[in-house]
């Protein structure tokens, strides 16, 4: 058996150990989740990624009230949307940048991807390639599907509001695109707590879900040495983790995030939250503590030269 880097085995141990179905009540994913039928976890889990900015603690009631005025069934509640009948569902939804038209244009735009593709996975699958160096290209086009639909209907001149326009943000932005990615996840890996719902996509095209806990996270075990949250991060994060796990490089998402999130990593050093931490090891807030510790030891017994590898 080979002898792991230091940096692949404590992400595997914090992997393999992590107590998911513990967290997932505290996690977006709770929503789709609720729900048995494929159809209604691409549609519930689409509406729930585009919604999850902010805290879980805010967004999640209103994920909560705009599922619930769709019934049982999500898929059908679209399937049969008018905006003319149904629109008054969605009054008094307030959300940071999203109001009730923002709802009634996303239900919509599903709407017509499902009656001219089948699947949501079905849409996405016609804009991947294999060949693609990972899903960003087809993530763009996935997000044209929306943005390009006449949504007059809902818009006057089919001028698109900002909040719709936020409910789909494009790669070719250069920002994260944190929850898209988040989505991708859920329908793209095979494994707990992900649905694997998306088959003809590999999970080893997928690009990680980086918000604020992953990219501290990130930055403390090595993973990005990047100031901006951007693609360009998600990138440098997601090549390092492949580096690791070429066939699942976002398997370790849940995990990092959630280690954070729980407060279990302030994102500096603390001897009680610290203690229990399998990645002090590769994390930037202790090994610089422990090679002073060395230098000062040696210093003391007449080696005045840091250890090899000592940062400073």
């Amino acid at each position: 058996m080979r002898s792991l880097p230091p940096l692949e085995a404590a992400l595997n141990r914090l992997h393999r150990g992590f107590d998911w179905a513990a967290r997932t009540p505290q996690d977006a994913i709770r929503h789709p989740l609720r729900y048995a039928d494929p159809g209604d976890r691409e549609v519930a889990g689409l509406l729930t990624a585009c919604l999850a900015y902010g805290r879980v603690d805010l967004f999640g009631p209103q994920v909560d009230r705009a599922l619930g005025e769709m019934g049982e069934s999500p898929r059908r509640f679209v399937l049969g949307f008018d905006p003319k009948k149904d629109g008054a569902r969605f009054d008094g939804f307030r959300y940071r940048f999203n109001r009730p038209r923002d709802l009634s244009a996303f239900c919509l735009a599903t709407q017509r991807i499902l009656l001219a593709h089948g699947s949501l996975g079905a849409f996405f699958a016609r804009g991947y390639s294999p060949g693609d160096p990972d899903v960003g290209p087809a993530l763009e086009r996935f997000v044209d599907g929306f943005l390009g639909q006449d949504l007059s209907a809902v818009f006057p001149r089919n001028r698109l509001s900002r909040g719709f326009r936020h409910l789909f943000p494009r790669p070719s932005t250069g920002g994260p695109c944190k929850r898209l990615h988040l989505f991708l996840r859920w329908m793209v890996r095979r494994e707990p707590p992900d649905f694997g719902l998306w088959t003809a996509i590999a999970p080893a095209a997928l690009l990680m879900p980086v918000d604020t806990h992953v990219e501290h996270m990130a930055r403390a075990v090595g993973l990005t040495r990047r100031r901006s949250r951007n693609w360009k991060m998600v990138e440098e994060i997601t090549a390092k983790l492949r580096a690791l796990d070429p066939e699942d490089p976002v398997k370790y998402d849940f995990a990092l995030c959630h280690k954070r999130m729980s407060g279990d990593c302030l994102d500096r050093r603390d001897t009680q939250v610290c203690a229990p931490c399998g990645l002090k090891p590769v994390c930037r807030h202790w090994p610089r503590a422990v090679d002073r510790r060395a230098a000062a030891a040696g210093e003391a017994s007449g080696y005045g030269d840091p250890p090899s590898g000592a940062r400073e």
